[in-house]
């Protein structure tokens, strides 16, 4: 599962918790719904296209991790 961050269209935030249902029954499991139109979730990589061809996403952005050694490890 890759986390995601997706950003309605304004003009669909009146639809927002319809939207949001939408994309749960494409397969988002929603952690973080957002009044302002930002959604926050989970999703296997096979449902992100589907997703993103949404007419209401204005963008969606998978969640990177990264890891940064202590101050005090050496240089690689």
């Amino acid at each position: 599962m890759r986390q995601i961050i997706i950003t309605i269209s304004e003009i669909y935030l009146d639809k927002l918790t319809i939207v949001a249902e939408q994309l749960h029954r494409e397969g988002l499991i929603i952690t973080h719904l957002y009044e302002f139109g930002v959604i926050i979730g989970a999703a296997e990589e096979e449902v992100i296209p589907k997703i993103r061809n949404y007419k209401e996403v204005t963008s969606l952005v998978e969640d990177k991790q990264i890891s940064i050694p202590p101050p005090d490890s050496e240089i690689q």
